[in-house]
This record gives structure tokens, sequence and C-alpha cells, in this order.
């Protein structure tokens, strides 16, 4: 296989990756044990995202080629892909959990939805409660009102009741 073949290979592979799980967060792991970015990945793998080292050049063209915005500024030095599905603040939350003990590892930026956001973002992203934690306190909210009106509707026909036996009992 000549060189360029394989550069072209490894851009398909990127594209396809990119197609499969659109929502990207890019990383720099310069200085970062090998050790450690295995377990980063196995942590990852578990969060149904992958961790990719990749070369700037050819995810350059493979991002061209599906028309992500143009992020040639977060594309320098070392550079590491988290290629996520749908659950991008977990994984934004164990990059940054990873990141808390490695000072020299950061994210760069993201793209959600096709999308791209900063650093910053990215952070507060992963600042959110997990989905379940969130979807336990819409489900509160919405059972809050509920619980109300059937309290109030308990108390109304209560009163009526109580009403009813009042005047039975006047009657008597």
């Amino acid at each position: 296989m000549t060189v360029k073949q394989y550069k072209v290979d490894e851009v398909d592979r990127l594209v396809a990756k990119l197609k499969e799980r659109g929502n990207i967060i890019l990383t720099n792991y310069s200085g970062i044990k090998v050790k450690d970015l295995s377990l980063l990945r196995r942590t990852l793998r578990e969060k149904n995202a992958e961790y990719k080292v990749v070369k700037n050049t050819l995810f350059k063209r493979a991002l061209k080629q599906l028309g992500y915005a143009d992020m040639d500024e977060h594309l320098k030095g070392p550079v590491a892909v988290a290629f996520v599905g749908d659950e991008i603040a977990d994984v934004a939350k164990a990059l940054k959990e990873f990141g808390k003990e490695r000072q020299s590892f950061s994210f760069t930026a993201g793209v959600l939805d096709s999308v791209l956001y900063g650093e910053d973002q990215i952070k507060r992203l992963a600042d959110l409660p997990s989905k379940e934690v969130l979807l336990s306190q819409i489900m509160s909210l919405i059972n809050g009102p509920a619980s109300g009106i059937a309290i109030g509707m308990n108390q109304i026909m209560a009163s009526v009741a109580r009403g009813i036996k009042a005047v039975a009992e006047a009657k008597n």
C-alpha cells in the first residue's frame, strides 16, 4: 500500500466515524501518558464514545468532505477527537474529570449538531447534570402541578360532601 493510499483510507475511516457519530469534542493530549489515554478510551467506550488521536491534515480533509465548519484554528498540535453519539454531556463530563487530574489535557472545541462550540462552551456543557437527572427533574416539575390539582380536587369534593351532609343533617 502506498503512502497516499494509506492517507485516503484514513480519511475515509474518519469520514465514516463522523457520519456515524456527528458530535465531536477536540482535545489537546500533549504530555499525557499512553496508559492514561488507554484509561480514557475505556471510560469513553463505556459512554458509547470513541477517542482517537488524529493527524490534523487528514482530519481537516475528512471535515471538509462533510461540510463541517472551518476548524483549522483548533487543529494545531497533538489533537485527539472524542466521537460522540447523543450522550454528549456525559462524555464532556468524563473528559473534564480526566483533565482535572492532568494539567496538560484540555478541550479545544466541539461540534454538536453541526454547530461549532469553543472550549468554554464545552466546559459549561460538562457541568450540566446527566440526562437521567434532567429527566427526573422534568418529571418532578410535571408531577408537581398534577399533584396540586389532585389535592385541590379532593379538597373540593370533601367540601361538597361536608356541605351535603350539613344540609341533610339540617333537614333532619
